[in-house]
C-alpha cells in the first residue's frame, strides 16, 4: 500500500465526485480526503439512470440502497425498452442478467448457457421479451432483485447531496470555493491548488471530477482530445421534466425521434425526460417542437447541453486522474457514463501503489485499459444506430455519414454469417457487454435473423419448461410501485 496519511483532492462535486469521495475514503482509510466544488456551477443531472455496477459499488461502500431511493425519489430498473428504433413501432428489450434457473447443454456445457438460450429463441422466432424473465418483468411493472440484476433511476441532484452527507459523515473535507489556479513541482506535478480566496490545499495526488469544465487533464494539462463524433452523431441534449405517471415503470425508456431519440426516466416524484440530437440537422426549436409533438403538452427545456463525444488520450496524467464527464462522454444511451467511472474506480484498485511512485509502465497500463473501456463502449452504443429507420435525411445519411468503428465493423459481418460468440467480443475490457446485451440488441434492429448453435443436444431446461418458469415467477413478483412503497418504508423505520 502507499505511504501513510496522503492528501487527495478531489476537485468537483456531483455524481462522479461524491462516488470517488467515498471510493478513496474505504480503501484509503488513513489519507486526507478533500472535495472542492464549486458554489455555482451545478450538476448536469441527466444521468439519472445506471447500470446494475453502480448497486455493486454502493454495498461495497455500505450506502444502504432502500434509503438512497427515499432520499434520492429513486426507483428500480430492469433494462431498457427501445421504442420505434426500425421505425415500425415495435419495441425491443435490453435487459440485465437473471438466475431463476442455469441453463446447460447437455454433453458440452453444464453451466453458463443463457446466450444458446437466446440463441435457441432467436432461431424459434419468439419474442425475446416475453421469454426473457427481467423483460418480462419490465414489462409487466414488476422487479425481483433477488433473482435478476438491478440498476437505480435517481434525481441527480438528491444524489449527490445524499452521497455528500454520509461522506462528510465518514470524515471526507468539503470546501465550496472555486479553483482558481494550480502549483505544481519540478516533476510537473500538482502539490497545490490555489482557491479563489487565496487560500491553498496541498495534495499528493488529484481526481478531476469538474464535469465538462475539465479543469485539469484538459485545461491546465492540455491533454490530447480524442474525438469520436466521426462514429456518433449526437451534439446536443435538451433535458425536460414530466409529470410522475400513477404507475412507476421499472426501465428506462429510449425512444427513436427523427434526428436522434428521447430519454424517459421514472422517478417518485417525475419523470426525466429529454431529446439528444444530431444538430447538424435540426436546431434547438425544432427538437423542442418535435418531443411536444410526441408528448402532446407544452415542455420547459431546463438547460442546453452541447457536447463532443470522445475522451482524452490518457485519463491520468502526473498525479492527476480525470474521472466522470472531465475524462470522457459517450452519450446517454445505455447509461454508460457512470457505469464507466464506477470500471474506471475498480481498474484503479490494481494501482493504488502507483499514485505516489506515478511508475510510468503502471500508468501507461491504467490508460491502456481505460482506453479499451471506452472504445467497448463506443462499438456498443454504435450498434445501436445500425438501424432500418429511413424517414428522415438523419437516418437516410447515418450510415454513410457516420462510419461504424472497426470492432463494430467486424461484427456487423459477424452477424450476417449468424456466428457470433462470446470470443468475438473484447477480451481485454473491464467495462465489457455481454454477449447476451449483444444478442438482444442485434435481433431487436433485426440484424440477426438466424444463430448458429449446438445442434446434438437440446438446452435444460427447455424453453418450454423456462417459459413455465418465468410465467409462474412473474405472476408471483411485486410490482414496482409495491417494492418501493414496502422497501422504503422499511428504510425510514430503520432510519427513525
Amino acid at each position: 500500500m502507499p505511504a501513510q496519511n496522503l492528501n487527495i483532492a478531489i476537485v468537483g462535486g456531483g455524481s462522479a465526485g461524491w462516488i470517488t469521495a467515498l471510493f478513496c475514503k474505504k480503501i484509503f482509510p488513513t489519507f486526507n480526503i478533500t472535495l472542492i466544488e464549486s458554489k455555482d456551477i451545478g450538476i448536469v443531472g441527466v444521468g439519472e439512470a445506471t447500470t446494475p455496477n453502480i448497486v455493486s459499488l454502493f454495498k461495497e461502500l455500505k450506502i444502504d440502497i432502500f434509503e438512497l431511493l427515499v432520499e434520492c425519489n429513486g426507483s428500480i430498473k430492469n433494462g431498457i425498452s427501445f421504442e420505434n428504433w426500425n421505425g415500425d413501432g415495435k419495441r425491443y428489450f435490453h435487459s440485465f442478467a437473471e438466475n431463476i434457473s442455469s441453463f446447460r447443454l447437455n454433453n458440452i456445457f453444464e453451466y453458463n448457457c443463457f446466450d444458446y438460450y437466446l440463441k435457441k429463441l432467436i432461431n424459434k422466432n419468439l419474442l425475446l421479451e416475453k421469454y426473457v424473465y427481467t423483460s418480462n418483468l419490465a414489462y409487466n411493472n414488476k422487479v425481483d432483485p433477488e433473482y435478476t440484476s438491478v440498476a437505480l433511476h435517481f434525481d441527480a441532484s438528491l444524489l449527490a447531496n445524499y452521497l455528500k452527507k454520509i461522506a462528510k459523515k465518514r470524515y471526507v473535507k468539503h470546501i465550496e470555493q472555486d479553483v482558481r489556479d494550480f502549483k505544481t513541482t519540478e516533476r510537473g506535478t500538482i502539490n497545490q491548488i490555489v482557491l479563489n480566496n487565496g487560500k491553498l490545499v496541498n495534495c499528493d495526488f488529484v481526481f478531476d471530477c469538474s464535469g465538462f469544465h475539465r479543469l485539469i487533464v484538459g485545461k491546465f494539462f492540455n491533454e490530447k482530445w480524442i474525438s469520436y463524433s466521426k462514429h456518433l452523431p449526437m451534439k446536443k441534449a435538451i433535458p425536460f421534466w414530466l409529470d410522475s405517471e400513477d404507475v412507476i415503470q421499472p426501465y428506462t425508456s429510449a425512444i427513436s425521434m427523427k434526428c436522434g431519440w428521447m430519454w424517459k426516466i421514472p422517478l417518485q416524484h417525475r419523470i426525466g425526460s429529454g431529446y439528444i440530437f444530431d444538430s447538424d440537422y435540426i436546431n434547438v426549436d425544432q427538437a423542442l417542437d418535435e418531443a411536444q409533438q410526441y408528448y402532446k403538452r407544452d415542455l420547459d427545456i431546463r438547460k442546453i447541453i452541447p457536447f463532443e463525444a470522445g475522451r482524452f488520450e490518457n485519463l491520468w496524467v502526473k498525479n492527476v486522474m480525470a474521472i466522470g464527464l472531465s475524462s470522457s462522454f459517450i452519450e446517454p444511451l445505455e447509461s454508460t457514463s457512470l457505469f464507466l467511472t464506477i470500471a474506471q474506480l475498480y481498474t484503479f484498485k490494481h494501482f493504488v501503489n502507483e499514485i505516489k511512485s506515478l511508475e510510468e509502465k503502471s500508468v501507461g497500463m491504467f490508460n491502456t485499459l481505460v482506453k479499451k473501456n471506452m472504445e467497448e463502449v463506443l462499438g456498443f452504443v454504435y450498434l445501436h444506430y445500425v438501424t432500418k429507420r429511413n424517414d428522415s435525411e438523419f437516418w437516410k445519411s447515418f450510415k454513410e455519414k457516420y462510419p461504424p468503428p472497426e470492432k463494430i465493423a467486424e461484427l456487423l459481418e459477424i452477424f450476417k454469417s449468424n456466428n457470433l460468440r462470446f470470443y468475438n467480443l473484447s477480451q481485454d475490457s473491464t467495462a465489457l457487454f455481454p454477449l447476451s446485451s449483444y444478442l438482444q440488441v442485434a435481433r431487436g434492429l433485426e440484424l440477426l435473423e438466424n444463430c448458429n448453435i449446438f445442434k446434438q443436444d437440446e438446452i435444460y431446461p427447455s424453453i418450454e419448461d423456462y417459459k413455465a418458469l418465468l410465467d409462474f415467477k412473474v405472476k408471483n413478483a411485486v410490482d414496482v410501485n409495491t417494492f418501493i412503497e414496502r422497501k422504503t418504508w422499511l428504510a425510514f423505520q430503520n432510519k427513525t
